[in-house]
């Protein structure tokens, strides 16, 4: 069964926001790092695949804060084939 997270960015207004709704929607321990590293260690190796993550309402300069995140969930999702899905839902101008 394919698990479908979905962050909404109207409601996430930095890194910390995102870390903390990462956290709490995953059911992460409370030793989870709010970093790059950590955040690459759980999607790779910790939480349970399948899954779709799905980022939505994301601002342009939403997509320049968050430009790392994105990248790191594009890189999970080649590296998992399949098993890791990166949906980026930006709203249209």
């Amino acid at each position: 069964m394919n698990n479908n997270i979905i962050f909404d960015f109207c409601q996430i207004r930095d890194l910390e926001d995102f870390y903390c709704q990462f956290q709490q929607k995953l059911s992460l321990p409370s030793w989870f790092g709010h970093n790059l590293d950590a955040l690459w260690d759980m999607i790779s190796g910790e939480i349970e695949l399948p899954m779709t993550i799905i980022f939505s309402h994301l601002s342009l300069a939403q997509q320049h804060q968050f430009a790392e995140i994105i990248d790191l969930m594009n890189e999970a999702e080649d590296e998992l084939e399949g098993r890791f899905i990166f949906l980026l839902d930006i709203p249209e101008s």
